[in-house]
This record gives C-alpha cells, sequence and structure tokens, in this order.
C-alpha cells in the first residue's frame, strides 16, 4: 500500500508537468488565433473574445486566466494576463508587436519545460517507487 501510494504522487508530480506544457500549449493557441484574426479581418474586441470562447479547442480553459485554474508560475501567469487584458486597447502594429513578443516568449518557456519534462519524468516516477520501497523495508 505504501509503495502505491509513493508511486502515485511520482506520477501526480509527473502529470503536474505535463498539465504545465498542455496550458502553455493553450497559452500559444490563443496567441496565435488573436494574431491570425487581428492580421486578417482586424475585427473588434468583443469579437475576438467571442471567437475564443467559441473555440472547441478551448471548450476547458478558463479564458479570465484566473491564478488558481493555472499550473504556472505567478510570474507566467501575470504575462498571459497581460495579452488578454491588451488586445483592443492599442494600435493594430502595436498589438500584433506585442502578440509577437508574447509568442517568442511563451514558445521559449514551452520548449524549457517539455526538455525539463523529457528528462526528468522517469526520475519522478523511480523517486516514488523507491522511497515506497525504502518505507516499506524500514517498516518491516
Amino acid at each position: 500500500m505504501i509503495i502505491l501510494f509513493s508511486f502515485s504522487l511520482g506520477l501526480t508530480a509527473m502529470r503536474f508537468k505535463k498539465r504545465q506544457i498542455d496550458y502553455i500549449d493553450s497559452l500559444i493557441y490563443i496567441g496565435e488565433k488573436i494574431l491570425l484574426m487581428l492580421g486578417s479581418t482586424s475585427p473588434e474586441t468583443e469579437v475576438i473574445m467571442r471567437e475564443l470562447e467559441n473555440d472547441e479547442r478551448l471548450k476547458n480553459f478558463d479564458l479570465s486566466l484566473n491564478s488558481s485554474s493555472s499550473p504556472l508560475p505567478s510570474k507566467e501567469n501575470d504575462r498571459s494576463k497581460m495579452l488578454l487584458s491588451t488586445v483592443g486597447k492599442y494600435d493594430l502594429d502595436a498589438q500584433i508587436n506585442y502578440i509577437n513578443q508574447y509568442l517568442g516568449y511563451f514558445k521559449m518557456l514551452r520548449q524549457q519545460y517539455q526538455d525539463y519534462y523529457n528528462t526528468h519524468y522517469k526520475l519522478y516516477l523511480a523517486f516514488g517507487l523507491f522511497s515506497g520501497v525504502l518505507v516499506s523495508v524500514l517498516l518491516i
């Protein structure tokens, strides 16, 4: 029982890291979609937000970007909130420039998270398993 519990803790930590990557993927998708809309039709802010709300890929994503529902650290949460808060506040060129900077940052961040996940996910599982075995042996 102890082994299963500790293994599940390692699995939970691994899933949290994967959830961070998936969350960043959604943020990148939002930025790319906004950029595409601004570059093609220059819609009003309400139209952009309505399109994002009706997007099938974002149906389970909280567009209010609450920190409580985000698996990212507060620095990245603040940066992602700035994207949606600046849409419609500046001229078209400034918005496109900001979104390009945003996308560059989050693509770099996603790569860092993915590299970390690829190199450490087996360690989470192994640590969970072996710590459970160690505790079980010590208790016996």
